[in-house]
């Protein structure tokens, strides 16, 4: 299919979700600082039951992180350049809306709330929101309740909390769920009953069926990547897992292997950057990368058991950084089912690398998964190198998808000036998709964005859309309230041939270094 000149959408808007930068800090956006300010990996959802106004999204969120140096909580004498991530501060974000995405509330991180302050445990960031149905009180679920929010997070014991030996130190994946969109929220549950002390689990999703005519009505899926050992990086054997809940995220169960352990050593490679959705039958689909390859395991009984991987399609992986740029990327898909009633179509979408750069391709199973058809180009040359797409299915068949791509100046190097970023959007109508159409009216430097240690711009892993009949919702991260550094540039620059101690904030003209926020563009097909 080749791309169409179809009516764009009618309009759009762009807001910052997490509005203002610290929760309950008016002043916050322009007097917060690196790391404090930063934000990114965001995640939306749409309440079902009133998709034109409640919405939640959330993000890794440093909000509540010390400035970098000594101050009164890094200590006194901190060394000035010391921008780690602090013990025992939480990294989730909440963030909430009530019209439709038009203005947003910042409502802190989830270890603000009582429930995870009584937890022995901190967020970890890595976060996922989803909506589903809410338990009926005799085993089942129903709307008629309202909707409950499902937030996916990585997590750590606290100090001095860890029921395993000293010097182990488990990531875990944990759900804690709302009943009133985002105000309170449960407490954190392990969504893996066979904990391990030497496992590190990431990049996690999660899923409700949310078709009444679905047997299995209100389950929740959760799946991630397991890094099995003490060596995560390189060494470790690295499986694909899902488990569910059907009690609303009270419990879930052991959970399933759904791919080889592999070995992420080159040979091997690794099985990452997992998704999970379901169809209006009830179909559960986990896809994932794997070597050259997107694949998918499917579970045609609510999760009790799950298919070999069918592939979809090939994979090549993107520039990392892209050129002109110094922040990390990958080309993790994520799918999507139309959940029209008798409906047999999945789409999946990822970022292809090309002689021409990153595109965004698509591809489509008219049999719910058993085969899928060839690549479909969506992105253009005109964006720049795309990455971190979004894609959904709204009620009525519309498939939509939100991505960002990258322009350099110069290719060959990377800096405060040289690249600039901005979000596109693109919908499928018949056999056609359209043009993209910009849905950001500021771009962002991605020199303005940073790792904690200062090495890397930072931008994230993933970018999230959502859709309703009426408005699509995509969500990212956008730098265009902050600032770049010529010393962070350099010593990024010379990191390999000349290491040296990292920058000082007092060495950035801007106090607005760093700074990068959740930003959610609302489109009006």
């Amino acid at each position: 299919m080749a791309l169409a000149n179809l009516v764009h959408a009618t309009s759009f808007i762009e807001r910052q979700a997490n509005f203002p930068q610290i929760a309950g800090d008016a002043s916050s956006d322009s007097t917060a600082r690196f790391p404090t300010n930063k934000q990114n990996e965001p995640t939306i959802a749409v309440n079902p039951t009133d998709p034109t106004h409640l919405l939640l999204a959330g993000a890794n969120d440093e909000q509540r992180e010390p400035p970098c140096g000594p101050g009164p909580v890094r200590g006194l004498t901190a060394p000035a350049n010391d921008c780690s991530f602090f013990p025992d501060i939480g990294t989730s974000g909440v963030y909430a809306s009530s019209d439709g995405g038009a203005s947003w509330t910042n409502r802190g991180v989830l270890d603000d709330q009582a429930a995870w302050l009584a937890s022995p445990f901190v967020s970890d960031g890595d976060p996922v929101i989803v909506y589903g149905p809410k338990p009926d009180g005799n085993g089942g679920f129903s709307y008629a309740n309202g909707a409950r929010a499902y937030y996916a997070s990585l997590a750590s014991y606290k100090s001095g909390q860890s029921p395993f030996p000293p010097g182990k130190f488990p990531e875990l994946v944990v759900v804690s769920y709302s009943d009133d969109d985002g105000v309170t929220w449960s407490a954190p549950v392990i969504a893996f009953t066979k904990e391990n002390p030497n496992n590190f689990n990431d990049k996690e999703d999660i899923w409700a069926d949310r078709n009444p005519n679905s047997q299995f009505f209100g389950r929740v899926f959760v799946s991630w990547t397991q890094f099995r050992g003490a060596q995560i990086i390189n060494l470790s054997s690295e499986p694909v897992v899902v488990t569910y809940s059907a009690d609303g995220g009270s419990s879930f169960t052991a959970g399933k292997q759904l791919s080889p352990g592999g070995k992420n050593n080159g040979t091997n490679n690794g099985r990452q950057g997992s998704a999970v959705r379901s169809g209006p039958d009830g179909s559960v689909y986990v896809a994932w990368e794997e070597l050259s390859a997107q694949v998918v395991a499917i579970s045609r009984d609510g999760g009790a058991s799950w298919s070999h991987p069918i592939t979809i399609g090939p994979v090549a992986d993107i520039e990392s950084p892209i050129p002109g740029a110094n922040f990390r990327t990958d080309s993790f898909l994520t799918i999507a089912a139309d959940p029209r009633a008798g409906s047999s179509k999945l789409y999946a979408a990822w970022v292809n690398r090309t002689r021409g750069g990153g595109r965004v391709v698509v591809s489509t199973s008219t049999n719910k998964g058993a085969s899928w058809g060839a690549l479909v180009t969506v992105s253009t040359a005109a964006n720049g190198y795309a990455f971190f797409q979004g894609l959904d299915v709204a009620p009525d068949g519309r498939v939509v998808i939100g991505y960002q791509a990258l322009k350099a100046t110069d290719t060959s190097t990377f800096g405060t000036g040289n690249a600039f970023i901005d979000a596109y959007y693109v919908k499928k109508s018949a056999s056609s998709w359209s043009t993209p159409l910009k849905v950001t009216t500021v771009s962002s430097d991605p020199a303005a964005s940073a790792a904690n240690s200062l090495t890397q711009q930072f931008f994230g892993d993933y970018n999230t859309l959502v859709s309703s009949n009426a408005n699509a919702w995509f969500i990212y991260t956008d730098s265009r309230h902050g600032a770049g550094c010529p010393a962070v540039d350099n010593y990024q620059k010379n990191l390999a041939t000349a290491p040296k101690p990292a920058p000082q904030s007092s060495d950035c003209p801007s106090s607005q270094f760093g700074n990068t926020d959740a930003f959610v563009s609302v489109i009006t097909p």
